[in-house]
This record gives structure tokens, C-alpha cells and sequence, in this order.
């Protein structure tokens, strides 16, 4: 796979932003849930045509998270941005198309992405135990990356969805 249509994948992040918000709901365990649109935007930074497409790409499913979400606007455009912008500056150095590469950066970029979340949710709100910000961080990463494998193989085989 070595191109897509940047209208397409935000097409299909408004789809997947719908899931999040309802099934993905339910699916959350001990408050932890899978990040969808985090996944998308790994897919889109790792099979980018170019380093522009991928960040556009990162930041638009950020931005599109944002608009989902009650926390300020920005912040995840912000955070997936930077995401994206780390797996285009190591992707020629991955192989892009193993699951297990798949699953490995969409497990940090999670990692990455949730625990500068909290640290924000925590600098403005109050104190979270760190005990509970590094296990729901390590729980969500963990569940963001088991939907990786299944979203990416799709995208990967049915091209129709996002070229």
C-alpha cells in the first residue's frame, strides 16, 4: 500500500469517530478504551505518499477527534500531529506493511498520545494518581493497538476504501 486519498481516510475517520463515540463506548475495560481515529492516523503517517500528506492527514483526524470529544479543541490535533510526524521520520526504516510493525507503532504513538493527554487533563483539573494514569495510558495503547492489526489489514486489502 503506498498511497491513499486524504479525502477518503477523513471520510472514513468520521465513520470510525461515529464508532468510537457509541460501540467503542461499551468496549472500555476499567476505563480504558481503544483509540480508533489514533489508529487511522498511524495508518495515515506510515503509508503517506509524502510527509505533507501524512501530517495533514495526523492533524485533520486530530482535529476530527477533537470535535468529538469534551476536551479543548486542539489538543489531540496537537498530539496526533506530533505522532504522526515521529512515524514519518522512522517509517523508512520500518517494515511498514508487518502487523507486527503495525501494532508496535500504533502501541507507542497510544502511549505517547494518552499520556501528554492526561498530563494536560492533569495540569488543568487537578492530580491524577499516577498509578491510574499509567495503567489506563498502558491499557488504552494496548487496546488501540489490537484494533490496528484488523483496521490496517482491511485498509491494506479492500484499497477501494481509501484510495
Amino acid at each position: 500500500m503506498t498511497k491513499y486519498s486524504t479525502a477518503k481516510l477523513l471520510l472514513l475517520a468520521s465513520v470510525l469517530l461515529a464508532a468510537e463515540l457509541t460501540l467503542l463506548e461499551r468496549w472500555a475495560l476499567k476505563g480504558a478504551r481503544p483509540e480508533a481515529l489514533l489508529s487511522l492516523a498511524c495508518f495515515a503517517a506510515l503509508f503517506a505518499r509524502d510527509a505533507s500528506q501524512g501530517l495533514v492527514a495526523s492533524w485533520l483526524i486530530g482535529l476530527l477527534k477533537d470535535a468529538g470529544s469534551a476536551g479543548p479543541l486542539g489538543l489531540h490535533a496537537l498530539l496526533f500531529l506530533g505522532a504522526g510526524a515521529v512515524v514519518l521520520q522512522i517509517r523508512q526504516i520500518l517494515f511498514r506493511e508487518s502487523p507486527l510493525t503495525q501494532l508496535a507503532v500504533t502501541f507507542f504513538a497510544a502511549c505517547w498520545v494518552n499520556l501528554a493527554a492526561a498530563i494536560v487533563v492533569a495540569l488543568s483539573v487537578g492530580g491524577i494518581p499516577i498509578g491510574v494514569v499509567v495503567g489506563k495510558t498502558l491499557l488504552s495503547a494496548l487496546l488501540t493497538a489490537v484494533v490496528a492489526i484488523p483496521m490496517h489489514l482491511t485498509l491494506s486489502q479492500a484499497r477501494w476504501l481509501v484510495r
